[in-house]
């Protein structure tokens, strides 16, 4: 007989041959890469951080190596025993299995609590939440209270973290409850799915990315043409409803089609340039021209004193100065030190950037970035960290451009962008040989989990090379930047 697990539960509710492929066609789901992995590590050092609240508990999966028997013979003998609080307590009847986060028990209730690394409760969590009551139930555990454990996204560090500050306990038996009858339907369902071992039939459609995007789309998006419609910039519904229609192609899309200025030049694959939209946004750019680019990492446990859970921490930046032609004058960049985020000694590293940045950008001239609204904010939460908001970076950001501009309102269009204006998407199409390949940190968030390794003690590679790794990497987009203006700059020229 099948065995329903709460995240098996959760894929069927999304969609059926999701939950039937994570059973019986294992071989289509794609490998981990590095960001899921970071994503699950991340849920387990949140949930070791949970379980501080909690201390003195035993944990049922210690030792067990996949004998998932073990851990419930455990927590049911632990139950019998009086053990006040348990970790993974894991239960299992009629078909049902659930690992609870941490089982306890406070003035005679048995309390159920679920970690989320989450800074809310979302619909999907009560969904797992009310699985897993279900199942305790059968098993003949059944909780007193439900509490659904989140991150407090109003804590802020101040010395070590402190676990009953850092979380934030939600009451949901209500809400578990109230859902007992749909999971009772819905599980027998899924059983007897899982059971007959047919794949069901389900048309793709917008539950393939919701409340997740689906690891097997690769599979039940293969009969989409390249250049389909389900690449179509900001589609907004738009690109299921003509999936509904019959029309696959973007080449098809009717000329009567409501579409925006940007989906137009998408869907007809030819270039665009409006020039004198064009002259008009580049011509308020004043020398010195400032190109820069901020690498921050957000981590869920905060590292720096001051800081709230997935806050954006500067560590980095880079800076080319240029004239207003875009030849290089300089190039200037900072990089924080990793052991100054565990030094009270030292002066705060967003400081020690902040100063440096502020030198660096002078007073006069323009300030380029792609999609400024993100260096922006990094340097009106800087302001306003070390009390200079007011007086700084009001003048500052009234200096900035946007590179990003031009090709999000389709002034500039090759067919090469596809459906992105992403930086990453409009370097190839204007400088093909242009390439992070050589590079050993090639991307943003790569560049995001090494620093926060580093400031964790957790780095395993490269120590000697990776501090020029890392400014290799950040140089590289404002060089990037840099190409994209000169090449704006020379269609003016014509």
């Amino acid at each position: 007989m099948p065995t329903l697990s709460k995240s098996r539960f959760l894929s069927g509710l999304q969609c059926e041959k999701k939950m039937y492929f994570e059973v019986s066609r294992k071989d289509l789901k794609p490998q981990i890469d590095a960001s899921q992995q970071a994503l699950f590590d991340l849920g387990h050092s949140i949930g070791q951080l949970a379980q501080q609240a909690f201390p003195g508990g035993l944990d049922a999966t210690t030792g067990m190596q996949g004998n998932w028997s073990l851990a419930i013979q455990r927590t049911k003998e632990w139950l019998q025993s009086g053990q006040t609080t348990i970790y993974e307590a894991t239960f299992s009847q009629s078909g049902g299995f659930a690992a609870l986060d941490i089982l306890h028990h406070r003035d005679g209730e048995r309390w159920a609590i679920e970690v989320k690394t989450s800074t809310e409760v979302k619909e999907y969590h009560l969904q797992d939440a009310a699985f897993q009551y279900h199942v305790m139930c059968a098993a003949g555990f059944t909780p007193d209270k439900f509490f659904l454990m989140h991150i407090n996204n109003r804590y802020q560090k101040k010395g070590p973290i402190d676990p009953a500050d850092y979380f934030h306990l939600e009451d949901i038996t209500l809400n578990v409850k109230e859902l007992q009858e749909t999971i009772h339907q819905k599980k027998a369902s899924f059983l007897q799915l899982l059971e007959t071992n047919i794949e069901p039939i389900r048309a793709i459609g917008p539950h393939c990315n919701q409340p997740f995007a689906c690891p097997f789309q690769h599979h039940c998006y293969a009969h989409l043409p390249e250049n389909n419609v389900l690449e179509l910039l900001n589609a907004r519904g738009k690109s299921w409803e003509l999936y509904q229609l019959g029309i696959w192609s973007l080449a098809d899309v009717p000329a009567d089609f409501a579409l925006t200025h940007r989906q137009q030049l998408q869907v007809s694959g030819k270039p665009f340039l409006d020039l004198d939209r064009l002259k008009q946004f580049l011509e308020p750019i004043q020398a010195p021209l400032y190109f820069l680019d901020f690498e921050t990492f957000f981590p869920a446990i905060p590292v720096l004193d001051g800081t709230r859970p997935f806050e954006q921490v500067p560590f980095q930046y880079s800076l080319h100065i240029t004239d207003l032609d875009g030849n290089l004058l300089e190039h200037r960049s900072f990089l924080a030190n990793p052991a100054d985020f565990n030094d009270p000694d030292q002066p705060d590293p967003r400081m020690q950037l902040f100063t440096q940045l502020r030198q660096d950008l002078g007073s006069s001239g323009t300030i380029i970035a792609y999609n400024a609204g993100f260096e922006q904010s990094i340097l009106k939460g800087l302001s306003a960290a070390f009390g200079e908001e007011t007086f700084y970076f009001e003048g500052v950001r009234e200096r900035f451009a946007d590179l990003l501009v031009p090709f999000r309102s389709g002034w500039y269009y090759l067919p090469e962008m596809g459906s992105s204006a992403s930086i990453k998407s409009v370097l190839p199409a204007i400088a093909p040989t242009f390439s992070y390949e050589n590079l050993r940190i090639a991307d943003g968030g790569q560049a995001s989990f090494v620093f926060h390794a580093l400031v964790t003690h957790t780095y395993t590679d490269d120590l000697e090379t990776v501090h020029q790794d890392l400014l290799d990497y950040c140089h590289r987009d404002t060089q990037g930047m840099l190409l994209i203006y000169q090449h704006l700059k020379a269609l003016t020229k014509r």
